[in-house]
């Protein structure tokens, strides 16, 4: 009998054995990220202490078949996606498609009830697997948990996994805390260290386009490179540069690096140098009076630059400003 079609009401050993995970190329179906303290704890406790209840109940409940705990076929087409899901690229479905063949589902997904449907709390690898298999239905553990439950485990899942890019979890994090508010927001809190969160937190800083544009590909562009670049961005603003200009220079040259499929390295540096290299700079604002240009002033990091035209003012006049700007230090 295959997986799919177990008797869900089959009665489980009282303490079944783990099952060793299966190998494809040194590698297992399930990956087990890599423990980390903090948001585990803090966020998905009250899950991960839900399941293990449960189970002690199993366990205590002997033959009672009313506490049985066990994954029950569900129909695919009524599962939807975790919208808290952090991954945008899943990557090796058809391996795990292959291993899925051959030797059964090794872990049920965990679902939650939404409405008259399903979504994934975890296992969306598994379930992409079995729909590239053609198959209808997918074992699963129905739980029912909240939304920020359902967020927090997600990322908890994924925090340690390796394949995850910095981007991707930057934009988790950033949208639970803006779903959830005030119940995250250290870096003690989602179990990084102080130097990782701020550099994930630097993506929230990058020109919105340029966020958009990691969606396509968010391997281009780590925590590092973003931190260093949101640093360009700020020391360029504050020698007087206007900000719109220097973030079109920065989709330029990430919207260059997608279209053309090539890494994009010291991106920081490439874009001091663009932005050298096109003769961009500081723009002068006008001074004006009734309609009337009268002059310009230009702010850099080191200088108020004024200018005046001479045919706008009288001598008496320049001399009166000469002397202003003398009295100010002295004042």
């Amino acid at each position: 009998m295959s997986q799919t079609q177990k008797n869900p009401t089959s009665k489980p050993a009282a303490k079944p054995a783990a099952k060793p995970a299966s190998k494809v190329a040194g590698k297992t179906e399930s990956t087990t990220p890599r423990r980390r303290q903090g948001l585990g704890a803090t966020l998905a406790g009250s899950l991960v202490a839900g399941m293990q209840e449960h189970q002690a109940a199993i366990e205590e409940a002997g033959d009672s078949q009313t506490m049985v705990w066990t994954a029950r076929p569900i129909d695919l087409t009524s599962i939807d996606p975790n919208p808290y899901q952090p991954r945008i690229r899943f990557i090796g479905i058809e391996e795990l498609a292959q291993l899925i063949d051959e030797q059964g589902l090794q872990q049920p997904i965990t679902v939650r009830p939404y409405g008259n449907r399903y979504q994934i709390v975890s296992g969306e690898r598994r379930v992409r697997a079995h729909r590239h298999l053609g198959k209808t239905v997918i074992l699963a553990h129905v739980k029912n948990i909240t939304e920020e439950e359902m967020s927090a485990l997600a990322l908890a899942e994924n925090l340690g996994r390796e394949d995850l890019t910095d981007f991707e979890l930057a934009r988790s994090l950033l949208k639970h805390k803006s779903k959830f508010g005030s119940s995250v927001g250290t870096h003690a809190e989602f179990g990084l260290t102080k130097t990782v969160y701020y550099r994930l937190m630097a993506f929230e800083n990058l020109p919105e386009a340029v966020n958009t544009l990691l969606e396509k590909k968010p391997e281009l562009i780590s925590g590092l490179t973003a931190e260093n670049t949101v640093k360009v961005i700020k020391k360029r603003v504050e020698e007087g540069i206007e900000a719109d200009l220097i973030h079109k220079a920065l989709i330029s040259i990430v919207q260059k690096a997608i279209t053309s499929n090539t890494p994009l390295k010291n991106l920081a540096s490439t874009l001091e140098s663009k932005f050298n290299q096109s003769g961009l700079k500081i723009t002068p604002q006008a001074i004006e009076s009734n309609g009337v240009t009268m002059g310009q002033v230009k702010t850099t990091k080191t200088h108020f630059e004024l200018k005046l035209k001479r045919t706008s003012f009288t001598e008496e006049q320049l001399k009166q400003i000469e002397e202003f700007v003398k009295n100010l230090k002295t004042a």
